[in-house]
């Protein structure tokens, strides 16, 4: 068909040797029919908000990274503890300053039994002062076969051996007759019944002696077992005090930037009052006057809050009042950010239309719409609380004693740094990774849900 305006056009060009040069035909350029169409066309699957998020925050190596070694963490916090014999307060008063991996002499006397016997139960390896099986009746289950015997006089520096395949099979042999390499010649024959006494205290046999991986301190306790019980106390801190400043930050944000006036004006005078109060100061004064008040709550204990609070310490709930008190301010004047931005959208005008009220509102319409801000604020918090919580600690004002956190065990090591430096050093960088970790997935879950990074 001859083109009627090629005459006017000065870029017409003469498609028919073009046409020639590519073999190509008129019926190249027909119209495509709507099954051709059809199969152009690229259908991508609907994703939504949290779905496209968690993709995006997925393809950030260094915060997937960060998550897995926080998983880690957290493993080492509460399920390590199940995992080895010793426990955060247990004293171990043969197996004082010993460094990592080295066993003291009761223990190496106690691990030359290890493939020898069934099971040994020795009684210098018992946490404690008195290292020593009081009277009573006892038991020993091993592999099924009860070994039920009475203790008339108190039993100290005594090994117990059980060996199902021995002429004797549950002997009772005296530490210092037993050699370096396991072996002994004189030993007492236990009798025994294979019906336990009714209240009977069953003693568990050790196969092996486990080692103090990260050391023991100079009371005996095992570091690392303390360290694990203070990640998770530090973690617990965290988590629970981050949640506070969400909640008291959320709901002052969303109801100073919702009225607005007046109103506004006067909360957000009240933040930029508490922000300019010196953080550190208001800390310690606040750690000081509330300790002993707390202490003599808990004391008295005429409520069960108080009860459940006296478990934790005046420590740690004066950490909780001063975040209360003082560290919600940032989140309320994001969440105030967001809310003065969302409440010129429609849905919150069509709600106010229907007569819904401003608490349902600010509930069920601002909010939700703000939970990514709501998240990563949290999640930034949460290092931000146990580094607070670890310097209160560290100053003497945090956890109380038998408690530990990560703070309590380096200030613990301070003093002996120069003779032991790995006392410091595990609590040191289990904190460190904690703190590192946490930031680095707050600083991927900022970067998922921002709608302006979306590619």
């Amino acid at each position: 068909m001859k083109d009627p305006f090629a005459k006017f056009s000065p870029f017409h060009v003469d498609p028919k040797p073009i046409m020639e040069e590519f073999n190509l035909s008129d019926d190249d350029f027909a119209q495509a029919s709507s099954d051709e169409k059809e199969s152009m066309v690229e259908t991508h699957k609907s994703v939504g908000f949290w779905a496209d998020a968690f993709r995006r925050f997925k393809a950030n190596t260094v915060s997937m990274v960060a998550l897995f070694i926080f998983i880690a963490m957290l493993v080492f916090a509460f399920l390590g503890p199940k995992l080895i014999p010793y426990g955060y307060a247990d004293q171990y008063r043969s197996s004082q300053k010993l460094a990592p991996f080295e066993y003291s002499d009761n223990e190496l006397l106690a691990k030359s039994l290890e493939k020898k016997y069934d099971g040994f139960y020795a009684t210098a390896l018992l946490p404690g002062s008195l290292t020593a099986i009081k009277r009573g009746d006892y038991y020993i289950n091993n592999k099924g076969t009860i070994y039920a015997f009475t203790v008339t006089k108190a039993m100290e520096k005594v090994v117990l051996i059980v060996d199902n395949d021995a002429a004797d099979p549950f002997i009772k042999v005296k530490e210092k007759d037993i050699d370096g390499n396991g072996n002994f010649t004189e030993y007492e024959v236990m009798e025994y019944t294979s019906a336990p006494a009714e209240g009977a205290t069953e003693l568990k046999l050790s196969t092996k002696v486990f080692p103090h991986v990260f050391g023991t301190d100079s009371a005996g306790r095992d570091i690392m077992a303390r360290t694990m019980y203070g990640a998770r106390v530090s973690i617990i801190i965290g988590i629970v005090a981050a949640i506070i400043v969400l909640i008291i930050g959320s709901i002052y944000g969303s109801i100073a930037g919702f009225i607005g006036g007046k109103a506004d004006f006067i909360m957000m005078r009240i933040v930029e009052l508490i922000y300019s109060i010196p953080e550190v100061l208001i800390v310690l004064l606040l750690q000081v006057v509330l300790k002993d008040p707390l202490q003599a709550w808990f004391d008295a204990g005429r409520s069960g809050f108080a009860l459940a609070m006296k478990d934790l310490g005046a420590g740690i709930v004066s950490i909780f009042i001063t975040f209360a008190v003082l560290y919600w301010v940032t989140m309320a004047r994001i969440v105030r950010g967001q809310v003065l931005q969302l409440k010129q959208q429609e849905y919150v005008t069509a709600a106010t239309a229907l007569g819904a009220s401003s608490g349902r509102i600010i509930r069920r319409h601002l909010l939700p719409n703000c939970v990514g801000s709501l998240v990563i604020t949290t999640c930034l918090q949460i290092p931000s609380a146990i580094f607070l919580e670890s310097f209160l600690s560290f100053l003497g004002l945090g956890v109380s004693a038998p408690m530990a956190s990560l703070g309590s065990l380096c200030s613990d090591a301070l003093e002996t740094i120069t003779l032991y430096p790995y006392r410091l050093v595990f609590p040191a960088i289990i904190l460190t990774i904690i703190v590192l970790t946490l930031n680095l997935v707050g600083d991927g879950l900022r970067d998922a849900l921002d709608p302006r990074l979306k590619q």
